[in-house]
């Protein structure tokens, strides 16, 4: 059975704004994805290997990228990000039936 104190902890985790935690760690992934593609000389990937898939998934990540970085941008307008994770991240959002009725 949880203590009181351990329900009140989870239930602060849903007043914090999940938007923009969501926002900052998918901003990392294409980050990521950028130093991937930077990081990779089309000119010493092997085409004719069928076996190397390589360019395949690099071309899954550049095909993916754009529709990742519009929702990214939706996502950071809602989230309202300022730049400043700490603060966007542990802004409190409370919880109560109209701010869930804007959510919906």
């Amino acid at each position: 059975m949880q203590t009181v104190q351990e329900l009140q902890k989870l239930l602060s985790k849903y007043e914090e704004n999940g938007a923009a935690k969501l926002y900052y760690a998918l901003n990392r992934k294409m980050w990521e994805m950028a130093e991937t593609l930077n990081n990779t000389d089309l000119k010493t990937i092997s085409l004719d290997d069928p076996k190397d898939k390589t360019f395949d998934r690099l071309k899954t990540i550049w095909k993916d990228a754009a529709d990742l970085s519009l929702a990214l941008k939706s996502l950071g307008d809602i989230a309202g990000i300022t730049g400043d994770e700490q603060k966007d991240t542990k802004r409190k959002i409370p919880i109560s039936p109209q701010s869930i009725a804007k959510i919906v």
